[in-house]
Parts: structure tokens; C-alpha cells; sequence
């Protein structure tokens, strides 16, 4: 059963702990990475390549219809906003709309069709649009296993690596807050728990295409399925494997890499 959980758009009492959570360096880096890579890069996932093969599918004016009206559901940014909020909404309009787009793909192809083409467009505009935040988070590795000075390093992280971190994730735009569980740089190995995960707590539910459902199908292939194939640990010298908990929002994600000889 779905867990409830408050609307994160909800006013909250303004606490340090709160405007550290809104307006912190975190806060920052999401709102930026969410426009380069949701925004920019992702986005045109749905109105130039599904909405393509969704028209020649189906009824091109009832495809129209249903896009149009899931458009009209985009929350708006806010001149005040804090760079948390600015990155809630875009990551909450980017899944509305993929998931209504997988949806519809899901009624016109057999499974095995429907994710082939969902993984592999996803990480085909993966290499063509952001082969730089893929290089990054490979070389972030790299430099990790180099920096690495001994083998018993492993364990929990310290309080200083779990607070920087939380300073600078850079995978939290997709992932929302999230905390180190397992710390073994020398070893290659990284396990990251996920709370909440941004999917599925972004968007407004009741403006969700299925709003009686969690955003299951974004999560399983854009995000899982996709992410595990770009970094594989074979063309990919990191290794990423995703766990989600469904149908609670939280998510276990392994990080791996060839340990130092």
C-alpha cells in the first residue's frame, strides 16, 4: 500500500534545517541541473520522439488532445521561488509528462517493444545530449579509485563525508535527498538509500495521468533501466544498479567500480 505523504509544496515553518533544505548549495546545483538536464536535454524525449510514434500508432487528434491537456497541468514557475521549489516543479512537469507518453506507448506495443523503445531512446539521447555528465560521473570514479590511499577504508561513512555528500550530490536532481549507507572507495563500492524518491514525490498526484498509481513506468525504465545500461561497468567504468522499494517511494542505488590493485 502507498504510503501517504504531504504534498511537498505544502508551507512549512521556516526552520534553519528548512531554509538550508531550500535554499542551501543542494538546492542550488538541483535547480541548475534539473533545467541543463530535465529541462534542456531530457525534454525533448516526449514531444519529438514519443509523441512522434504515438501519432503514427494511433489517432494523431486524439494523441493531440491528450498532450495538449497533459501540457495544460505544468506548474508554473514563480518569480520567488527557491531553487528548491523551481526544482520540484520542473522534475514534477518532466515525469507528468513521460508518464502519460509511456502510458499511451504501453497500449499500442507488446512489452518487449514498448521498453525497447522507451531504454533505448532514453540512452541514445543520453550519448548525444549529455555525454558530459556522463564522462563526469565516470571520471568521478576514476579520481575516487587513484585518490584512494589504503585498503581498509571501508565501512560507514564519516559524519564530514556524509555532510558533504548532502552539500553536493550530483546525482540529487534526480534522486531528491539521499544519505550514504556504505562507504568503501578502496574497494569500489558506494551504496546510496534514497527516502523519497524525487519521481515520485515531485508531481502533485492528482495531476499525474494516473493519479490512483505511483509513476511506475518513468521509474522502471527511464530512470532504472536506462541509468543501469548507460553505466554498465563494461563500457562504463562505474557500475550503477538501482533498487527501487515499490510501491514505497524509497530506492536503494550501488555504486561500482574496479578497486585499486
Amino acid at each position: 500500500m502507498v504510503r501517504a505523504r504531504t504534498n511537498v509544496a505544502t508551507t512549512h515553518r521556516i526552520t534553519a534545517g528548512n531554509l538550508l533544505h531550500q535554499w542551501g548549495p543542494q538546492a542550488w546545483i538541483d535547480m541548475v541541473m534539473s533545467k541543463r538536464m530535465l529541462v534542456d536535454r531530457a525534454g525533448p524525449l516526449v514531444p519529438y520522439t514519443f509523441l512522434p510514434i504515438l501519432r503514427m500508432s494511433g489517432d494523431p487528434a486524439e494523441i493531440d488532445r491528450g498532450w495538449a491537456e497533459i501540457k495544460q497541468r505544468r506548474e508554473k514557475i514563480r518569480l520567488l521561488d527557491s531553487p528548491r521549489e523551481r526544482w520540484r516543479k520542473r522534475y514534477g512537469n518532466f515525469v507528468r509528462e513521460v508518464e502519460w507518453a509511456l502510458l499511451e506507448l504501453r497500449r499500442h506495443f507488446t512489452q518487449e517493444q514498448y521498453e525497447q523503445i522507451v531504454v533505448g531512446t532514453s540512452v541514445a539521447l543520453a550519448h548525444e545530449n549529455s555525454s558530459d555528465f556522463l564522462e563526469m560521473m565516470n571520471s568521478m570514479t576514476e579520481q575516487s579509485a587513484r585518490a584512494t590511499p589504503g585498503p581498509d577504508r571501508g565501512g560507514e561513512p564519516s559524519r564530514m563525508q556524509q555532510l558533504a555528500f548532502e552539500m553536493f550530490n550530483p546525482a540529487g536532481f534526480l534522486t531528491g535527498p539521499a544519505e550514504i549507507t556504505e562507504y568503501d572507495p578502496a574497494g569500489g563500492r558506494v551504496t546510496m538509500f534514497i527516502p523519497d524518491c524525487g519521481w515520485h514525490s515531485c508531481g502533485d498526484r492528482r495531476s499525474l495521468p494516473n493519479p490512483d498509481k505511483l509513476p511506475e513506468e518513468g521509474c522502471l525504465l527511464i530512470c532504472k533501466a536506462s541509468f543501469e545500461e548507460l553505466f554498465d561497468g563494461e563500457e562504463s567504468p562505474l557500475r550503477i544498479e538501482f533498487e527501487p522499494h515499490l510501491p514505497d517511494t524509497s530506492c536503494t542505488a550501488r555504486m561500482s567500480w574496479k578497486a585499486r590493485a
